[in-house]
């Protein structure tokens, strides 16, 4: 026991860094470290780190509005600086306030015949995905799906070719190839976080104009994010700490989600198309590349 004039060890109290509260920046216990260190959020928040993830936010949030496969680039860069667990938890409640964002804008355009056709597609996607889990790794995976991205594109890019020589770009209207869209899309969602991509081709192919794509792709990720909320909460990547760092943040993908919008109806038909394909031909490099 100590008493009135002795001096005892200081009790320590975990330091917490200035953005966002509620994240530890101190010790926190071998027990608490061992159980949390890849969930929730960073415990220490560089200026680097901060400057990373408002960008990664703020690209999730303008491709809400303007572009749909413009948010694949912030995946990559959230999951390598925070950790592909941590971002799934941080980034699934932005993106359903992103999702919000754009039906407010967009909700009366959607073309729901196209959204239950690639239904079935996703489901397969994900269960294919999380069989292929168990003989690829996560890296050898994305090199698989940057590849089906890559030639579905330059099909794409053939087609249009054909077109200018005389041939008609019609819709696409096979099974089998509205099957491998949805595919691919739920495949992309879940192991590589460039569902965007997937989604772009799909209502590319389909001839869609400018603001039946957003609507369609709007509600498209509303309800897809919807969906990942049970299973990334029932993993553990939902933190009580994840959600504070998203009340901070949320301001950013809100900006991102106004100046998409702004782009937006600055945009032509022929640069929207142009650009989402470019767009998609850089994702499609960067998962055969890096995976």
């Amino acid at each position: 026991m100590t008493g009135p004039g002795t001096s005892g060890p200081p009790k320590q109290t975990p330091a917490r860094s200035w953005l966002p509260p509620g994240t530890a920046t101190g010790a926190s216990g071998e027990g608490r470290e061992s159980t949390r260190k890849d969930v929730g959020v960073p415990e220490t928040w560089s200026p680097l780190l901060i400057i990373v993830v408002v960008v990664g936010v703020f690209l999730y949030g303008f491709s809400k509005t303007a572009m749909p496969v413009a948010g694949v680039f912030a995946g990559p860069l959230l999951a390598a600086s925070l950790g592909a667990t941590q971002a799934a938890g941080l980034m699934v409640p932005l993106l359903i306030l992103g999702d919000l964002f754009a039906l407010a804008y967009y909700r009366q355009h959607a073309e729901w015949s196209l959204i239950r056709r690639l239904v079935p597609g996703v489901l397969a996607g994900f269960v294919i995905t999380g069989l292929l889990f168990a003989f690829l790794s996560t890296q050898a995976l994305g090199r698989v799906i940057g590849a089906l991205i890559l030639g579905s594109l330059l099909l794409e890019l053939w087609r249009r070719w054909q077109e200018r020589h005389g041939g008609e770009l019609a819709p696409m209207s096979s099974w089998p190839g509205i099957a491998f869209f949805g595919t691919l899309a739920g495949m992309t969602t879940m192991a590589a976080n460039a569902g965007g991509t997937a989604m772009t081709l799909y209502l590319v192919k389909m001839r869609v104009p400018m603001l039946a794509f957003m609507g369609t792709s709007a509600w498209f990720f509303f309800i897809l994010n919807l969906a990942k909320v049970p299973i990334i909460g029932g993993l553990g990547f939902i933190t009580q700490e994840s959600l504070i760092a998203d009340l901070w943040l949320s301001p950013v993908i809100v900006i991102g989600a106004l100046v998409g919008v702004f782009a937006f109806r600055r945009m032509n038909e022929r640069f929207f198309t142009t650009t989402a394909l470019v767009l998609s031909g850089i994702t499609a490099l960067w998962l055969l590349v890096r995976g």
